[in-house]
């Protein structure tokens, strides 16, 4: 949607939020997923914090 403006442009995300995280722990690329700007803030929105999975779910019955 973006062109060249967008071109590699993405957002990670914390698959466990960054405040239930011990001072001690290490962040693992299997902790994190790559979205969109979009998709970052849908999981954000509201007061409960989705997963990338039950957005994904929500995303495709949409589309149903």
């Amino acid at each position: 949607a973006y062109g060249k403006l967008g071109d590699g442009y993405i957002e990670c995300h914390h698959r466990t939020p960054v405040a239930d995280l011990r001072p001690d722990s290490r962040t693992r690329l299997a902790d994190l997923a790559l979205v969109c700007s979009n998709c970052h803030a849908m999981l954000h929105r509201g007061s409960d914090t989705r997963t990338v999975e039950e957005l994904r779910a929500a995303v495709a019955q949409r589309g149903e």
